[in-house]
């Protein structure tokens, strides 16, 4: 009897035995399932977040190139109300001189002036004002404004002929256009 108990024990350590390796390989195969989970839990987690960084990073570069346009911008146009106030002073200097040149004995002053108008073109030349000065030249509407038109067959048409305020530009754009007397050929045929 101690023989059969004996077998009866060894055959059930077998089946014991026998039913290890298959729960143990299941039990290691749901392990590794679980660490390739995780491993691309992961990995999509770093793929996301070198998106994130990238992304961030070109928000940052866009940040600094239109703040630095920006302050080109102030800084090449800041001075633009400051100069319109100064054209007018030009405007007076210029008209001061054309009444002198009626009366001779106002010489000294007309050098004066001249004098005056030449250093105060001089300042805006230096803060990148330059004067548009058409007269002889073709009508440009984004350059000139019409005040008037004159007909004369001798000159072609849309021809400046006069100029009754100066323009100015700054930094090649135009800060206020020239008032002028255009040019059209006579409607008699």
């Amino acid at each position: 009897m101690i023989k059969k108990e004996t077998e009866s024990d060894l055959d059930q350590e077998e089946d014991l035995v026998e039913e290890k390796p298959e729960e143990a390989n299941e039990e290691a195969n749901e392990e590794a399932v679980e660490e390739l989970d995780e491993e691309v839990s992961l990995e999509a987690q770093v793929e996301d977040l070198n998106d994130k960084l990238l992304r961030a990073q070109a928000e940052v570069q866009n940040v600094r190139r239109v703040a630095g346009q920006e302050i080109t911008k102030a800084r090449l146009f800041g001075v633009e109300s400051l100069v319109r106030e100064f054209m007018s002073v030009g405007d007076n200097l210029l008209r001061a001189l054309s009444s002198c040149e009626e009366e001779s004995d106002n010489s000294l002053i007309k050098e004066g002036l001249e004098l005056t108008l030449r250093s105060f073109e001089g300042s805006l030349e230096t803060a990148g004002v330059i004067p548009i000065n058409p007269e002889g030249e073709i009508f440009d509407p984004e350059k000139h404004e019409a005040i008037s038109v004159v007909e004369d067959d001798k000159k072609e048409a849309n021809t400046v002929i006069e100029v009754i305020q100066r323009g100015f530009t700054i930094q090649n754009r135009i800060l206020r256009p020239a008032k002028v007397v255009v040019t059209k050929k006579s409607d008699k045929k």
